[in-house]
């Protein structure tokens, strides 16, 4: 049986030569860039303004619910919204801790049913008043062991609250 030989194919790299017939220079301006990481700055201030606003809006989620847990139902909506918005802009904008609290939060929220307990509401209420501890005291970055250890911690609230 004869020997089947691979034959390695470079296509063209003609990038280059597409972007001078577009009159693309291939040089990126300094001015571009700085502009870029000045929308990106106002972008995290802006970010920072909004989360807090929005573990407001969690934290009188919860009290609503904590007067009236039958009212779980109709407020979860808006619970989910705001903390897929949350969990999902903080990497973003350097705060990935809030992430990985908010993503944990929102799989917690997805496994509740209709009729909540006092307990589950406040594991919420803890988790949102994490996230609003390290806004605040602008913790970016995933926390170090610290991080990682309030993560595990909160994680355990969930895994205690679900054997109950």
């Amino acid at each position: 049986m004869p020997e089947d030989k691979v034959k390695y194919v470079k296509p063209p790299n003609n990038l280059r030569q597409k972007q001078r017939l577009a009159g693309v220079s291939g040089v990126l301006d300094a001015a571009w860039i700085h502009a870029a990481e000045r929308q990106i700055e106002a972008a995290r201030l802006d970010y920072e303004k909004a989360v807090v606003q929005d573990m407001a809006n969690l934290h009188s989620i919860c009290e609503e619910i904590l007067k009236n847990p039958a009212d779980f139902s109709s407020k979860i909506q808006a619970l989910y919204g705001i903390l897929q918005i949350v969990k999902g802009q903080g990497s973003s904008f350097g705060y990935p801790l809030v992430s990985a609290i908010g993503g944990q939060l929102a799989r917690f929220v997805e496994s509740l049913a209709n009729d909540v307990s006092h307990i589950q509401v406040e594991i919420v209420k803890i988790h949102v008043e994490a996230i609003r501890f390290i806004v605040k005291r602008k913790l970016e970055g995933e926390g170090g062991q610290l991080g990682k250890e309030l993560v595990a911690s909160l994680g355990l609230l969930i895994t205690k609250a679900d054997r109950a």
